[in-house]
């Protein structure tokens, strides 16, 4: 069963190792939402009346570093917004990353048209993990139907990613090693709130679909020319401007596609919520 819990800052939780999906009351998940506001998809453009359709059927989850986001990871088929995490796409039987998804964008689209062709696609958790807001299928299907902005909102997400699914083939067909280390950090730091990322060579070459050697050969040049410096578990980038150059193409192009999805961010309350997600975890 699915335990909502008591934390500072007037919010609750829901662990993602429980088995059975539980509401919260409406005050307190308005309460989250208003800590964790960083514009993610579901709080960006959507009227009150939307908000208000969703808001009392929304749960939020706390996924760790590694948590694959199955959208029946809860008791039956869940969508999933997240708030502050970011993961990445692949398929089941081969690692390397499909595409990255945050705040910006949701999971669990294919349960949601009834598409059986992606059963074979799972989603990982990145860096630190974080908290998303879980709604079933079936409540999310009564929403769009419901609300044509609501399903708007989801199918502007769809082709951003689309877009950055193509540029993303793209450069692993033409873009050199570099070229596509560079745009991929570029993605995560598009997607958390911090000049630290939080990754590991080995998990950056699998998610690239390349060796570790040749990542951390890359890594190397790249310190080289003051974009980044990596220590232990840690990358920080120092010179993003640098970064974009030498990404050309690779990122440049699924950037502007996804301009009006990724947002932009208020640091005080991602702070806030940053701080209330480290309570929790203690």
């Amino acid at each position: 069963m699915i335990v909502a819990s008591r934390v500072t800052g007037s919010s609750w939780f829901i662990t993602a190792s429980a088995t059975g999906a539980a509401s919260l009351p409406t005050d307190a998940l308005e309460a989250w939402a208003s800590v964790c506001s960083n514009g993610g998809l579901i709080e960006r453009d959507l009227p009150e009346e939307d908000w208000k359709l969703l808001a009392a059927r929304l749960s939020p989850v706390r996924f760790k570093n590694g948590d694959c986001l199955a959208h029946d990871t809860l008791d039956g088929p869940h969508v999933l917004f997240p708030l502050n995490l970011v993961a990445c796409l692949q398929f089941t039987r081969q690692r390397s990353g499909l595409g990255l998804v945050g705040r910006e964008g949701f999971f669990g689209w294919s349960a949601v048209l009834d598409d059986n062709s992606q059963d074979e696609v799972e989603a990982t958790v990145l860096m630190d993990g974080g908290t998303a807001l879980a709604i079933s299928v079936e409540d999310m299907r009564q929403a769009c139907l419901s609300s044509a902005t609501l399903s708007l909102s989801l199918l502007r997400f769809l082709g951003s990613y689309t877009s950055q699914l193509a540029w993303m083939i793209r450069a692993r067909d033409r873009g050199s090693l570099k070229e596509r280390l560079c745009a991929w950090l570029l993605m995560l730091h598009d997607r958390v709130d911090s000049d630290f990322l939080r990754v590991t060579h080995g998990g950056l070459a699998a998610q690239l679909g390349v060796r570790r050697a040749s990542v951390t050969d890359t890594l190397h040049v790249l310190e080289g020319e003051a974009c980044l410096r990596c220590s232990r578990g840690i990358i920080c980038l120092t010179d993003r401007a640098r970064l974009q150059r030498n990404a050309g193409v690779s990122y440049e192009t699924p950037r502007i596609a996804a301009k009006q999805a990724i947002p932009s961010t208020d640091t005080a309350s991602i702070t806030a919520a940053h701080q209330v997600c480290e309570a929790d975890a203690v």
